[in-house]
């Protein structure tokens, strides 16, 4: 199963690779682009590492009309932005955690919108900001197999099944 997040941005102000590894660096997180171009645009697959653990994922640039035109409920938000970059990746927590830091980039860099496509949900930049550190701690968790969160949640009885749940879910 893959999952798409979307970031919809006017591409004049699109970050160069330089500039986005700043942000995230500047944000604590030991973030690297593992590619020679500067142009983020000439990719098709975008590898990277996050805390030393080295991840890849698709990455497409479109118009954003070829995308909201398969989703009506992202067309309100849409004004000037003229492109749209799908990041889809599997069951992969660092390419999730590389994702978000990017998102939060763009949207530090480029006012970006950002979709999860597959729940229809818009995120904000400190969605992301939470969602990372829970990516960071289920990838450190994948190595023992164990999720502490899967195991509070038992405890709990909690039946009802969030979005991060359902998330996780695809993961493990």
């Amino acid at each position: 199963m893959s999952m798409t997040q979307v970031a919809f941005l006017s591409k004049a102000n699109l970050p160069t690779k330089t500039e986005i590894e700043e942000m995230i660096n500047a944000l604590g997180y030991d973030f690297e682009i593992l590619v020679d171009v500067e142009d983020i645009t000439e990719l098709k697959e975008f590898s990277c590492s996050i805390n030393g653990k080295e991840t890849f994922f698709e990455i497409y640039f479109d118009k954003t009309t070829d995308i909201i035109n398969d989703y009506d409920w992202i067309k309100p938000d849409i004004t000037n932005q003229d492109l749209a970059i799908s990041f889809v990746w599997g069951a992969d927590f660092a390419a999730g955690a590389c994702i978000g830091l990017i998102s939060i980039a763009l949207i530090d860099k480029s006012q970006a919108f950002i979709y999860y496509l597959d729940d229809e949900m818009k995120y904000s930049r400190e969605m992301l900001l939470e969602d990372i550190p829970q990516f960071l701690n289920e990838l450190e968790n994948q190595n023992t197999g164990t999720s502490v969160d899967q195991k509070q949640k038992a405890n709990l009885g909690v039946s009802k099944r969030s979005f991060w749940d359902k998330l996780k879910g695809v993961f493990n």
